[in-house]
């Protein structure tokens, strides 16, 4: 089950995609029987859970919670910001969904495991996530 929590006014969520990105991820990664959370943010928003629970005083892009509740198998929680990902779009110049997209795969690829704190790690992962991502859009 993916479960999309909307509580920013930035970006139009592209929810259908969202969950069809969500899906084939964690199908992919052999966790398609598991359910995760998705909450959608703004800037002062994930500045505060980066605060409260990494103590960095910053906004972010993705912040990934592993829960591994075995009974409703339930493995993680995701808070994304739009307001962040629509900047890095403009910064970028590309579509601030796929920005986004890009977020939740990321943030669903740490939570299965991968990690970013090597050159060569975070080249494996930026390979996987959008590998999904080329998947999404039928390339």
């Amino acid at each position: 089950m993916i479960l999309i929590a909307d509580r920013q006014k930035a970006v139009r969520l592209p929810s259908a995609k969202i969950r069809r990105l969500a899906k084939a991820v964690l199908d992919g990664e052999g966790a398609g029987d598991r359910s995760v959370s998705l909450a959608f943010v703004d800037n002062e928003r994930i500045r505060d859970v980066n605060r409260r629970f990494l103590k960095h005083d910053f906004a972010t892009d993705v912040i990934s919670f592993l829960l591994e509740d075995e009974i409703d198998r339930v493995f993680g929680e995701l808070v994304i910001s739009t307001e962040y990902a629509a900047g890095e779009a403009k910064r970028r110049g590309i579509p601030v969904e796929e920005e986004v997209l890009r977020y939740v795969a990321h943030g669903l690829l740490h939570l299965l495991g991968y990690d970013d704190v090597t050159p060569a790690r975070k080249r494996a992962m930026w390979r996987r996530q959008e590998a999904y991502l080329r998947r999404l859009r039928g390339r």
